[in-house]
């Protein structure tokens, strides 16, 4: 027989950021209108995103 599990699961976090990124899209593609937002500007805060995620991934213990 298959062991239940018996832990919490945490939600997917790319999954979650992809869902609510093609929400709002979809949201700005039904208005009608895209929000004029430079595009090195959105490269900038995603490095910062991806770059923060590494710290909090090496900063956490496993075991």
């Amino acid at each position: 027989m298959a062991e239940l599990q018996t832990g919490r699961r945490r939600p997917d976090a790319l999954t979650l950021v992809t869902g609510v990124l093609a929400l709002v899209l979809s949201v700005f593609a039904f208005v009608g209108e895209l929000p004029a937002i430079d595009p090195r500007w959105l490269l900038a805060g995603g490095a910062a995103v991806v770059g923060l995620v590494l710290l909090v991934g090496s900063l956490t213990r496993r075991g």
